[in-house]
């Protein structure tokens, strides 16, 4: 196979890997939380920048963080406001902009919210470990863990069930 094949075959794999994990995310937030992957990765962007320093993120900073576009992340964060997750208020600095501020709720979720992530994604690893998936990137997905996930990667009953 040449380079360009390669490289294409690589990026089709890792395309479908990702939506396989996309997917099992989804399905786990949803089940456990109510929420679907945008609304979980817009609370982890506003806790990320708040940790990083930044205090309250704006929402053009939201809809760079998420990749969503400014009407989508409006949409997004009224969602997020209803359930009560974050409030909004005018900035003092620039009143165009919205700044945004997670609650005390959505730090809550946040806790409750990473480890179904890290389920959701061990969950498939285990499968495409059953499935001879390129070991470089499990190991990728892995991170250190890599070698003891892929020598470890057993059929799972729960998973099947679902």
């Amino acid at each position: 196979m040449n380079d360009d094949a390669t490289l294409i075959t690589q990026w089709n794999s890792l395309t479908r890997v990702h939506r396989r994990i996309e997917a099992s995310i989804e399905r786990h937030l949803h089940r456990q939380l109510g929420l679907g992957v945008s609304e979980f990765y817009a609370l982890r962007t506003l806790s990320e920048g708040v940790r990083a320093g930044a205090g309250l993120l704006y929402l053009n900073d939201l809809a760079n963080g998420v990749g969503l576009s400014q009407s989508a992340t409006s949409r997004l964060v009224t969602r997020l406001q209803d359930r009560g997750l974050i409030t909004t208020h005018t900035s003092v600095v620039d009143r165009r902009s919205v700044e945004i501020e997670l609650t005390a709720v959505a730090h809550h979720v946040l806790r409750l919210g990473s480890p179904i992530l890290r389920q959701a994604v061990e969950e498939v690893v285990r499968q495409l470990g059953n499935e001879e998936t390129d070991s470089d990137l499990l190991r990728y997905l892995c991170g250190n863990a890599g070698d003891s996930v892929i020598a470890h990667a057993q059929p799972d009953d729960s998973v099947a069930a679902h």
